[in-house]
């Protein structure tokens, strides 16, 4: 558990550590052309990891989860020696997407081992812990980013910002020489099905290439713009060709057993009706989570003048409520085994706290905004889990890994789009205040009534992104509605799986 926790911790840390040592890194690495591509540091890593995710769990399910996680975990240690000694902004970025694709494996499989080694009701309690890890890491990352770029070099020139990287091989090899004992047995009987390729090619160009789009939409290029028209058109025909091929080899593998290519997403289970609410919901999540650590974090510096590490310190409420959330959900459910409840309350409780969030007055107190912050917190912390509950508790042994890393896969996709849509709202809303999203400190340099006025713009565009994301909250508070429904009707419990199903 602690091996799985610590590379669990890795994986969500590394997500946004850099979200506050971008200026830093790219001043070192490319001070002229850099800041056009400073996004690509934390997208690069954000693709791989949510293109990954699927193809993992569905290895596992043929292979067994140890030698998965293993690949996973050195790929990420590799891709952590890289990006710490990285020369040039290339460099760091390529070095990003092997970090991503390791973490696709950690952060699915983890999940799933929990499931394989903990029985049904305990494993409420497991995924409390993993789900708290996880959200904690994701808000504590932009603090230990901030903390480490402001600290002098050392040894010598050896940039600050470096050890944000390599701090990670220390941790991962302990994590890793923990875990891999526990799993010194195949979960699973090796599969003798082979491993769907064109499919693992086709879904990560599509989700690659539609990220583009989201990216590029509204600030690189016009939506009327040619390459983004082609850009959108390749992802279009790409994802939709993933869906037909994986079809068909549903459709082979029923004629066929005997020389099966097991489909790497088994659309079969987005069919379940469990599995059909949660996937909506858990991207949502996804989204929302990644959002409001980024633009809370930027709120922060702007309209209230703050440094990284002080914003990320206004952050911890939101720790706290994630923490409070995910471990005292996993406890209700260990002791009770009812689980249906949670995800409604904790995307209400979320919907409750971005609305807040949204009608924010100009330089509000510290604690109301921390309280806005700490429901924000708790509604994640009490839905993110539970939806891989409900998931795992509606699949098969033999489709345990496929399921949860289907779910894993959209939250991460959110997160990738949902940090993409909330900067198309900002940027829409923006005129000259744009720049301050590049540098807060530009503030500082400005007349006090240009600064009020130029903060009071900002401020309104961020409402905006806190209040769409509200919107998307409450339309998964509803989807929620219905999975609650639909769980009691069934009467699953977390010691009773497949009855949902």
């Amino acid at each position: 558990m602690v091996g799985l926790l610590a590379g669990m911790l890795l994986a969500a840390l590394d997500q946004t550590a850099v979200a506050t040592a971008l200026r830093t890194i790219v001043a070192d690495l490319d001070p002229a052309h850099g800041i056009t591509r400073m996004s690509w540091i934390v997208t690069a890593y954000v693709l791989a990891a949510a293109a990954t995710t699927p193809l993992y769990g569905r290895l596992s399910d043929m292979f067994g989860r140890r030698p998965c996680y293993t690949a996973g975990m050195t790929l990420f240690l590799a891709g952590s020696l890289a990006a710490g000694l990285a020369q040039s902004l290339d460099q760091l970025i390529a070095a990003r997407a092997v970090q991503g694709a390791g973490a696709g494996g950690l952060i699915g499989l983890s999940f799933a081992v929990v499931a394989d080694l903990a029985p049904g009701r305990s494993r409420g309690r497991y995924q409390g812990y993993f789900g708290a890890v996880f959200a904690v890491g994701s808000v504590a990352g932009p603090l230990l980013g901030g903390f480490l770029a402001q600290q002098q070099p050392w040894p010598g020139d050896f940039a600050s910002w470096r050890w944000v990287f390599l701090l990670n091989l220390p941790l991962g090899l302990v994590g890793l020489a923990m875990a891999l004992p526990a799993m010194s047995r195949p979960s699973r009987k090796r599969s003798g099905a082979r491993v769907d390729v064109a499919g693992a090619l086709l879904l990560v160009g599509g989700v690659c290439t539609a990220l583009l789009v989201a990216e590029w939409g509204g600030q690189r290029y016009r939506w009327t713009d040619r390459p983004l028209l082609a850009t959108a058109t390749t992802a279009a025909v790409l994802l939709v060709t993933f869906v037909l091929w994986e079809r068909h080899l549903a459709r082979r593998a029923d004629a066929r057993p005997d020389r099966p290519i097991a489909p790497l997403l088994q659309l079969r289970l987005l069919g379940r009706p469990v599995l059909r609410l949660a996937v909506p919901v858990a991207a949502i999540v996804g989204a929302t989570t990644f959002g409001a650590i980024v633009y809370i974090s930027l709120y922060l510096q702007v309209e209230n003048g703050l440094d990284p590490i002080t914003a990320g310190l206004h952050l911890v409420p939101m720790m706290a409520g994630v923490l409070l959330g995910s471990t005292g959900s996993g406890s209700v459910i260990s002791r009770f085994g009812r689980y249906e409840f949670f995800p409604v309350a904790g995307t209400c409780l979320a919907a409750i706290g971005l609305t807040l969030l949204g009608s924010l007055p100009a330089h509000s107190s510290a604690v109301g905004l921390s309280v806005d912050i700490f429901l924000l917190g708790l509604g994640l912390g009490l839905v993110t889990q539970v939806l891989v509950l409900a998931v795992q508790n509606s699949s098969g042994p033999e489709q345990l890994g496929a399921a949860t890393a289907t779910v894993t896969f959209f939250r991460q996709l959110g997160g990738a789009f949902g940090a993409s849509l909330f900067g198309a709202v900002l940027a829409a809303r923006l005129a000259g205040a744009s720049a301050l999203v590049e540098d807060p400190a530009r503030l500082r340099e400005l007349s006090p009534a240009a600064a009020r006025a130029a903060a009071g713009e900002f401020a309104d565009a961020a409402h905006a992104v806190f209040l769409t994301a509200a919107a998307l909250m409450a339309f998964a508070f509803v989807l929620s509605v219905r999975l609650l429904v639909l769980l009691r009707r069934a009467g699953a419990t977390a010691g009773q799986p497949r009855q949902a199903g």
